[in-house]
């Protein structure tokens, strides 16, 4: 009998236990999670929520995290070819270790004055102190062609060396409408005598180094320093009468800016840009400028070389005061078309 009580109380003891399980409220881990009633929401979070919400990556009510990121932004105002997409403009860089070789033909405008009187020339009245005009006196042309050739090495990204000449040489004759005295007491044209013969004959040299000191993928602002040579020699002849000889050498400093930016990029990377220069010369009591301005278009050969077409305006004076008795002033301007090739 006391068995089959206790085995009435064990069944009685497993069906209260049973109810009590199925009254819970939750039969997941998930659920878990969440409170037992609304009142509980602003209760704080049990360690056990904490971990199941960073192990599955959910809020406590089982909603998944939003992060808001700004994706990285890189704008391309370009076209697409087959080498993928790029800006409309964008200015070729060139590598260290690089030479780039170009000539230069200028249609000028040269013009000028010079002063020199010596020996008894300063017994002559002060009309034979003005200045004399290379064209209108000495009978040089007014226009010529004039020849340059350059050559700049890169040596370092954003370094170079750079290397110009600039031969002139010119001759005239002709006829003055007044006197005027050049060198000794002659005075050229009186008597008469007024047919002569002129020749000026010009060595300009400039070395210089170059620093790229602002590059964009557009432009570039490069401050350049150097040393410039100006060697002149007018000599002026009268047949059956004298000749006389000017000479001016010029040893003077250098410093500027060069400026270039893209315009226009093609397909296969031919480059269209606006290129300027602006230079002053000083030193050796003496002063000069060299400015130019002008449009280079750029063709891409092969393997890092580059050839290139430039046509554009340039300006280039020098002048000297040696003594009130010697005087040397010169311009030469125009238009200019360069070729270039870059290797």
């Amino acid at each position: 009998m006391l068995s089959r009580k206790a085995s009435i109380v064990l069944v009685c003891l497993l069906f209260l236990l049973t109810a009590f399980a199925t009254g819970g409220h939750a039969y997941t881990v998930r659920q878990a999670t969440a409170p037992a009633a609304p009142d509980d929401l602003l209760a704080p979070e049990s360690p056990v929520q904490k971990k199941v919400a960073n192990f599955s990556g959910t809020a406590r009510f089982g909603a998944k995290r939003i992060f808001k990121v700004r994706p990285r932004v890189r704008q391309y105002y370009g076209l697409k070819s087959r080498y993928g997409v790029r800006p409309l403009a964008i200015l070729p860089s060139i590598g260290s270790k690089r030479w780039e070789m170009g000539a230069q033909v200028m249609f000028a405008r040269t013009k000028g004055t010079v002063r020199y009187i010596r020996g008894d020339a300063y017994n002559v009245s002060s009309q034979g102190l003005r200045d004399v005009d290379l064209n209108s006196d000495l009978g040089l042309p007014d226009h010529w062609v004039v020849g340059s050739y350059s050559a700049r090495y890169r040596f370092r990204p954003k370094w170079s060396m750079q290397y110009q000449i600039m031969p002139i040489e010119m001759s005239g004759s002709g006829d003055s409408d007044r006197d005027f005295v050049f060198g000794s007491s002659n005075r050229y044209g009186y008597g008469g005598q007024r047919n002569r013969r002129s020749k000026w004959e010009r060595q300009y040299h400039r070395v210089g180094l170059s620093y790229d000191a602002i590059r964009t993928y557009r432009a570039r602002v490069s401050v350049v320093g150097g040393y410039v040579r100006v060697d002149d020699k007018v000599t002026l002849i009268q047949p059956d009468c004298c000749s006389d000889i000017f000479q001016s050498e010029l040893n003077m400093g250098m410093a500027g800016l060069e400026f270039e930016t893209a315009l226009r990029t093609g397909r296969w990377w031919n480059t269209l840009s606006l290129e300027c220069a602006a230079s002053a010369a000083f030193g050796d009591e003496a002063v000069g400028s060299d400015v130019s301005t002008g449009l280079k278009y750029r063709i891409y050969l092969n393997s890092g070389r580059w050839g290139y077409v430039k046509g554009g305006y340039r300006y280039l004076t020098y002048k000297k005061n040696y003594s009130d008795a010697r005087q040397w002033s010169s311009v030469v301007e125009g238009g200019y078309l360069q070729m270039g090739f870059v290797f």
